[in-house]
């Protein structure tokens, strides 16, 4: 499979990934009171602009793939919307405050990685644009 290929995938798949990452706790916790609302505002901008961007992207990759739109146009987009994506997690990650954190029910342990794997997710987003950005550019 060619870089060209495998870059649109890959970005759909961290695209995915994301959105389910952002959806777990909601489905997994989802008990009222428990600060979830509070952990996803967290920041000057919340989180809102991830999953939005997300959802925005895996449209992108996919039109790339299909050969939809000119590889250069998806490629500019996908890359400034990756990078846009990691930045807008990256400033919500490091942002969260400890104790909002650490007032999930005690079953929701998993909650502190939680930010870091969402991170993680967009982080794979941005390597695949830029990465299809390089294959199709070439």
């Amino acid at each position: 499979m060619e870089l060209a290929d495998a870059a649109p995938v890959a970005g759909i798949v961290g695209c995915l990934a994301t959105l389910l990452a952002l959806a777990a706790p909601y489905v997994l916790i989802g008990e009222p009171g428990t600060g979830l609302s509070v952990y996803y505002a967290s920041g000057p901008v919340g989180v809102w602009g991830t999953g939005f961007l997300a959802a925005l992207l895996v449209v992108v990759f996919l039109s790339g793939k299909q050969r939809r739109t000119a590889p250069d146009t998806v490629a500019g987009v996908a890359v400034v919307a990756g990078l846009g994506l990691l930045a807008l997690t990256a400033l919500w990650a490091f942002t969260v405050d400890p104790q909002n954190v650490l007032s999930f029910p005690p079953s929701a342990d998993w909650m502190t990685s939680h930010r870091w794997v969402v991170l993680a997710c967009t982080g794979v987003v941005a390597g695949s644009a830029a990465a299809y950005a390089r294959a199709s550019l070439a």
